[in-house]
């Protein structure tokens, strides 16, 4: 055999090598004994070459049917592989249950969509009304209410150190009450109509959650219990507070390694601070895609925007893809974990990636591993 030939030979020999050693390095309790087993590998594989990756837990639904997978670690240097039970950071997919009770309170005539939030509010907010247009429950559900994404509503940061950002975040919230949001509201200027742009918002999200305590006169931790936890048997799903987290809970990363301060905030806990596990949101899916119920049918209902471009419903983003199907999603992005939860409810489908580091990218990746796996 030429020599020339035993080179390429033993190049491509050393690459399998490679290959199989690089798959070696992921835990996983994949099977990899279906064609889904294989395709979720394969994914998952791209993502964690990112050497900032820790860990990362994927329950899907493919026409009413469960599927969970985990990959790496629970805690980086620690070889303990994550499980169906191990909880993450939500993040801002917390929204999703604060837009699910509206639609309840909506379904109970409580409330009504177009009402004026501050008929729910104490005291006078003569400033939450952009040249009379006050902002309403619906803007605070689909992004278009011009509230401040984060209260206080100044700069905080200065000319810090980028890497100190999260650090001094933790810092200012934790000292950060309800009552100072509250005090902080009054000093609000809205400088858009409510109803006309859409953006990001933590703090639409926040009184949202509010006002559903004061409509059913229950704490916003009873109320995640009442009508989620329970009912759908959610045992690993809590509203994070200091002093209690859970003991599965995996620790979160930023991407440069380092651990991250968990979001247990008081002023931002009914926006951002629902934690929960890959099974438990196995029935979370279940459960929003089953539009034959009525509050879930009206929390996935477009109030802004166009579906071929991405339209918002209660705090979901409804899309018409390309071969027609409706998905509806939402990211979530904490200091330390990144998730996404993408349902295609026409055909009885959905998945969850809950990942246990956050860096710019990670968000996107979980978008572009979860659109592989459900492709059509």
């Amino acid at each position: 055999m030429k020599k020339s030939a035993l080179i390429l030979l033993f190049h491509i020999y050393t690459l399998i090598c490679s290959a199989q050693i690089n798959n070696a390095q992921i835990p996983s309790d994949n099977n990899l004994t279906t064609e889904l087993d294989s395709l979720v590998d394969r994914s998952i594989s791209t993502f964690m070459k990112n050497p900032s990756r820790v860990g990362i837990s994927i329950g899907i639904i493919i026409k009413g049917k469960s599927y969970l997978y985990n990959y790496g670690s629970a805690e980086k240097g620690k070889t303990e592989l994550p499980t169906g039970n191990t909880v993450y950071e939500l993040a801002s997919i917390t929204k999703t249950f604060g837009a699910t009770l509206l639609a309840k309170a909506v379904m109970d005539k409580k409330v009504d969509l177009n009402d004026d939030i501050r008929k729910y509010l104490k005291g006078d907010y003569p400033d939450l009304n952009y040249n009379g247009t006050p902002v309403t429950l619906l803007n605070l559900a689909n992004l278009t209410s011009g509230l401040p994404n984060w209260m206080p509503d100044k700069d905080i940061f200065g000319k810090a150190d980028p890497d100190s950002i999260p650090f001094i975040l933790d810092s200012v919230h934790k000292r950060y009450s309800r009552a100072d949001l509250y005090r902080d509201l009054h000093q609000v200027k809205l400088k858009v109509l409510p109803g006309t742009v859409a953006r990001h918002c933590n703090t639409a999200a926040q009184l949202l959650g509010y006002i559903m305590e004061g409509v059913y006169n229950d704490s916003y931790e009873n109320l995640l219990k009442i009508h989620f936890s329970s009912p759908l048997k959610m045992n690993n799903t809590i509203l994070l507070k200091p002093g209690n987290l859970p003991k599965k809970m995996a620790k979160g990363y930023d991407g440069k390694g380092r651990i991250m301060p968990v979001i247990d905030w008081e002023d931002l806990r009914v926006a951002a601070s629902v934690a929960s596990s890959a099974s438990d949101m196995l029935k979370y899916i279940a459960f929003q895609l089953d539009e034959t119920n009525p509050v879930v049918k009206l929390s996935h209902q477009p109030t802004f925007g166009k579906l071929e471009e991405g339209a918002i419903a209660l705090n979901w983003k409804v899309k018409k893809t390309t071969d027609g199907r409706r998905s509806i999603s939402h990211t979530g992005g904490s200091l330390g974990f990144s998730s996404y939860l993408l349902l295609y409810p026409d055909s009885n489908s959905g998945i969850v990636l809950l990942a246990n580091e956050a860096d710019q990218g990670t968000q996107n990746e979980l978008i572009a591993v979860a659109d592989k796996i459900l492709k059509p």
